[in-house]
């Protein structure tokens, strides 16, 4: 019997457990619904414009090697093109600013996620209907993930400055919402891949790499909505 009523309060307390991850899991779902509503309320008054974009970005072939001398693994990856999806949002006639906030699934590779915070210089023609723009400025890349083994994803390179660059156009025909095409490139200085290192105390044991400098291309296209008046 005493086993029995052990149990029975064990399974009670997990359920409790449960219900109380749920309504927190709930909670957080809410807050972030209501941010992003009070998010894009503001938008109108603090920018010109807003954009939802899709963009695909590549980073070249990489060849990187350990940053301790008593390991030797060396890789050469080719990544694959990746997409990423976000909101830019600003202000400005000729000379204006540039908020970007973007999340990328496949961040380089399958297993790392990444989220990307620009805030840029815009410089644009002040056409009515086609707007050709340059846009350039500082920026942070937040990359995380973990492989099948649960070790340091190959491209968690953590929380990286990151410099972009580049120009664009926005086509407006008729009314307030076009068309925005977007190329640009990102200059990630100091970026350190986790390579797999095992020991026979730790078969699953990663090393970082050599630091060095990624150059990605990013190619977007995006729905603009203008609010200027």
């Amino acid at each position: 019997m005493t086993s029995y009523y052990r149990l029975q309060s064990f399974v009670g307390i997990e359920l409790l457990y449960k219900r109380h991850c749920i309504i927190i899991s709930l909670m957080k779902n809410i807050g972030c619904f209501l941010l992003l509503t009070c998010f894009l309320a503001t938008i109108p008054v603090y920018g010109s414009d807003l954009t939802l974009f899709g963009a695909a970005q590549r980073q070249g072939k990489l060849t990187v090697d350990t940053a301790t001398s008593t390991a030797s693994t060396l890789r050469s990856f080719d990544p694959h093109t990746f997409g990423t999806f976000g909101v830019r949002f600003g202000g400005g006639n000729v000379f204006g600013h540039e908020q970007t906030f973007a999340y990328a699934p496949n961040f380089i590779e399958a297993n790392t996620k990444a989220v990307i915070l620009n805030s840029d210089f815009l410089v644009q023609v002040p056409l009515p209907k086609v707007k050709p723009y340059a846009t350039a400025g500082p920026g942070t890349i937040i990359t995380w993930g973990t492989d099948a083994s649960g070790s340091p994803s190959f491209a968690k390179i953590g929380t990286k400055f990151a410099l972009n660059y580049g120009g664009g156009v926005k086509v407006l025909p008729a009314g307030p919402i076009g068309l925005r095409f977007d190329i640009r490139g990102y200059l990630i200085p100091n970026a350190k891949f986790n390579l797999l290192a095992p020991t026979p105390t730790d078969p699953l044991g990663t090393v970082q790499s050599r630091g060095q400098t990624l150059n990605m291309l990013e190619v977007g296209l995006g729905v603009v909505f203008s609010f200027a008046r």
